[in-house]
């Protein structure tokens, strides 16, 4: 596997780069949240991944609003094809591969510190915004059978709509996630929470 790493001038160009793309193509940006994340925590974000902005919305999320330390899993020759991500915080998985386990052992180790955030998209695949239902990929509890320090889980849903202008709004709802952590407990409250997030869309 691919670890992440962080090197602050990809940092500062990834940024500034896509903040730049972000005011050109988008009219607004808003947050819907009400979460409350310890200090103490780490945090596991499991998102929506819809479009190709998906990896700066999580890396906005994780810098400007939880204040932690930015990592996202990407499938490997996804990666290879960009790996100038992998400076930015961007560690590889493969799937149906002995190479699976290491990732989801990297990221239980990444989330022993408080001060890291990692972003999975639990579908494991790109799919419509419009498709509200999500599976998570089997595997991924893993991370929480071998938790050594306490994290916060948040589910993040990522929409974007016109209304009526030339250019969309992006809106980023974040819940907390304090249910069971067993992949179908989470994946209900996933496709629930997706759900609500859609309804608000249209009020």
């Amino acid at each position: 596997m691919i670890k992440a790493k962080h090197n602050p001038f990809y940092i500062w160009f990834f940024r500034n780069y896509f903040g730049m793309l972000r005011r050109i193509h988008f009219r607004k940006m808003s947050l819907i949240s009400t979460i409350d994340i310890p200090e103490n925590h780490s945090v596991l974000l499991f998102q929506n991944h819809c479009s190709w902005w998906d990896g700066y919305w999580s890396y906005l999320v994780s810098r400007k609003y939880l204040h932690r330390k930015f990592h996202v899993m990407m499938l490997e020759k996804q990666l290879r094809k960009r790996m100038f991500l992998n400076s930015c915080g961007v560690f590889s998985i493969q799937k149906n591969n002995r190479d699976f386990l290491n990732s989801l052992d990297y990221t239980s180790e990444i989330l022993m510190d408080p001060k890291n955030l990692v972003a999975i998209y639990p579908a494991g695949e790109m799919f419509t915004q419009h498709r509200q239902t999500v599976q998570f990929q089997a595997g991924i509890e893993r991370v929480f059978h071998s938790e050594h320090e306490p994290f916060s889980i948040v589910f993040a849903v990522f929409l974007t709509d016109y209304f009526g202008f030339s250019r969309p709004e992006i809106r980023l709802y974040l819940e907390n996630y304090s249910g069971e952590r067993t992949m179908l407990a989470m994946t209900d409250a996933f496709n629930s929470f997706y759900q609500y997030c859609v309804s608000k869309q249209t009020e």
